[in-house]
């Protein structure tokens, strides 16, 4: 892939809600700072992980519908698309780790072959990590940090 994708009101149903692969939108306008900020971001995403999520813009001025019909009230707004539903939303910049901790739990991945799959083992333990695990889906979509509201312009 290597690129977002722009997305309109018009190609929405077909390029994000169609989609066989989780899309990952960015709702943004080019008068929004924080949306610029987040920009090189989502490309990078795109060029690393392009092969398990798709990545796609939509000018929230030049598509007012879709902006609507999803509730996006502050921009940049990131809403996780999988299987036609809402699985994720991502509110505000926030560097590519945080990031990529949301959106990991959510990358599509090819299907281990039968040679390839991996054994349990009693010799087998987790690595310790120094980040908390992401919390599960039941709770509110919204990522909930202390830094929230930083980079967050709403739309009036």
């Amino acid at each position: 892939m290597g690129k977002p994708q722009v997305v309109t009101d018009q190609s929405f149903e077909q390029d994000v809600l169609k989609s066989d692969s989780p899309v990952l939108v960015d709702f943004w306008a080019t008068w929004c700072g924080p949306c610029c900020m987040v920009a090189p971001v989502l490309e990078e995403v795109a060029t690393e992980q392009g092969d398990k999520i798709r990545i796609a813009k939509l000018d929230v001025d030049a598509n007012p519908i879709t902006a609507g019909r999803f509730g996006v009230r502050a921009i940049p707004t990131m809403i996780l698309f999988k299987n036609g539903r809402e699985a994720d939303r991502i509110v505000g910049f926030h560097p590519k780790p945080q990031l990529m901790q949301k959106l990991t739990p959510h990358l599509a991945t090819a299907a281990p072959s039968a040679a390839a799959a991996p054994t349990a083992s009693a010799t087998t333990t987790p690595k310790a990590t120094a980040t908390p695990p992401t919390p599960p889906l039941g709770g509110s979509p919204t990522i909930r940090t202390p830094n929230a509201g930083v980079g967050v312009t709403k739309i009036h």
